[in-house]
């Protein structure tokens, strides 16, 4: 009964242990030769998951809705996001107001509302004066994770950084298309209200208000898209924020009266703010610098480019973030 004893002939000799006897067993190759954890289950977890034939999303992976979810909560769970809501839409309908009741009343104006054209200036104020705000929170879309310093969490839970930084391109493009449709929206409803008080047609529904209304809002939207890029260049807050401040505030200002002055006006419509301004069937700011001689076509595309542009950059340098 000792050479073939229920221990090496019996259940744990022939069942999940290996194949012999105690005596005469292996039992150096029970658990790792033959087993089920030595070349069974887990193994076999391990080249499904690295061959790519498991299921879309493996294991532990984090699903484009969850992404998508998590970058939403990261902004909108801070009181940041809504109070640069309520200033675009404040910036937007009191210099409307401001501008607006001074062009009806004053002696003599630059503005004037004759045609629909002429009312245009009128109603796309906010993005002459206030597409600052959807590109500041494009920036802090990104930057408030280096700020905060849950970046590494972010990038530990999803490895693959190029889906991050996808997830919150799109976010801040969803919350800069909110920003720019509450401002164009309050900016419209004051002038409308003002021209409707003075006597004035409001021209809403003409085609070419229409058109510079839509343009606005979608101008608004590619700032955002051009903040995350800018976010993830520069990746310190407080940096992206003076910087952006500075450039659209002073800097590229001061370039456009210097081309006006030089009397080559429409360069100035190849400046982000300059062809921001002709995408939206042109500003006040547009008129300032005499370049009235570009299409709102071209302006779509140059804005456009730069979005693409910087952000690229700033897909590469966020995908090329080490983990501390």
């Amino acid at each position: 009964m000792s050479g073939t004893d229920m221990s090496g002939t019996g259940t744990s000799g022939t069942g999940t242990s290996g194949r012999g006897t105690s005596g005469t067993g292996t039992s150096g190759t029970d658990m790792s030769g033959t087993g089920i954890s030595g070349t069974g289950t887990s193994t076999g977890v391990v080249e499904r998951a690295g061959n790519g034939a498991g299921p879309a999303t493996a294991p532990g992976a984090v699903s484009t809705a969850d992404l998508l979810r998590s970058e939403m909560l990261k902004l909108t769970t801070t009181r940041l996001w809504w109070i640069l809501l309520l200033a675009v839409v404040a910036c937007s309908a009191g210099f409307t107001a401001l501008i607006v009741f001074g062009g009806l009343n004053a002696p003599r104006s630059p503005l004037s509302f004759g045609t629909a054209g002429d009312a245009v200036p009128a109603y796309n104020l906010a993005v002459a004066l206030a597409y600052v705000f959807p590109l500041a929170i494009g920036v802090i879309t990104v930057t408030q994770e280096y700020h905060a310093r849950t970046i590494s969490a972010t990038l530990l839970a999803e490895p693959r950084r190029a889906r991050v930084y996808g997830a919150k391109l799109l976010v801040g493009l969803a919350t800069a298309f909110v920003y720019g449709a509450s401002a164009v929206l309050s900016g419209a409803l004051v002038a409308a209200a003002l021209l409707s008080g003075h006597g004035k047609p409001t021209y809403l529904t003409d085609g070419t208000v229409l058109g510079a209304l839509g343009g606005s809002v979608l101008v608004l939207t590619l700032w955002g898209a051009i903040g995350v890029g800018v976010g993830a260049l520069v990746r310190n807050q407080v940096a992206a924020i003076v910087g952006i401040l500075l450039v659209t505030q002073f800097l590229e200002p001061t370039l456009r009266i210097l081309a006006s002055s030089l009397g080559n006006a429409e360069l100035g419509n190849l400046l982000p703010g300059g062809a921001g301004d002709l995408a939206g069937g042109g500003t006040i700011m547009t008129a300032a610098a005499e370049a009235d001689g570009g299409s709102q076509g071209l302006g779509f595309l140059v804005l456009f480019l730069y979005a693409v542009a910087i952000g690229v950059v700033g897909a590469v340098r966020f995908t090329r973030y080490e983990v501390a």
